[in-house]
């Protein structure tokens, strides 16, 4: 597992989902445009990677997982200064949240790497961001 520390070059995006493949495609996908990768299988882990190191520059997150969902690891972590993109197969769950971008499953590659460079390039603090992916 990578650590969260910051490569100089590189944004650092936590993915949270409970179905490993899933997060084996996501990883995929994201590594290739450049960014460093870290996992949790659920939001308490994702907590946990996150509360003895630096912050991600941005997590991307399923809903419906064990232990913690996604819904209350946005809740806790929207005091922070990050990015949260909602990846999952119901958008609409995620209306009342807020949360910078949300991404449809199942995706395409190139519409989930469109999606996360213009959250990247997007100010913190621009959210709610329009359409969705």
């Amino acid at each position: 597992m990578h650590s969260l520390a910051l490569d100089a070059d590189l944004s650092t995006i936590l993915i949270v989902d409970d179905d490993p493949s899933t997060r084996f495609v996501l990883r995929l996908i994201l590594e290739r445009e450049g960014y460093d990768v870290v996992e949790a299988g659920n939001g308490a882990a994702a907590l946990d990677l996150i509360r003895p190191d630096p912050l991600p520059d941005m997590v991307m997150t399923d809903l419906m997982m064990p232990v913690m969902t996604g819904v209350e690891l946005i809740r806790r972590l929207r005091s922070e200064t990050m990015r949260i993109v909602v990846v999952s197969s119901n958008p609409e769950a995620a209306e009342s949240l807020e949360v910078d971008a949300v991404v449809t499953k199942p995706f395409t590659a190139s519409k989930l790497a469109d999606r996360i460079r213009a959250v990247a390039n997007n100010p913190i603090g621009g959210r709610p961001m329009e359409g969705r992916a």
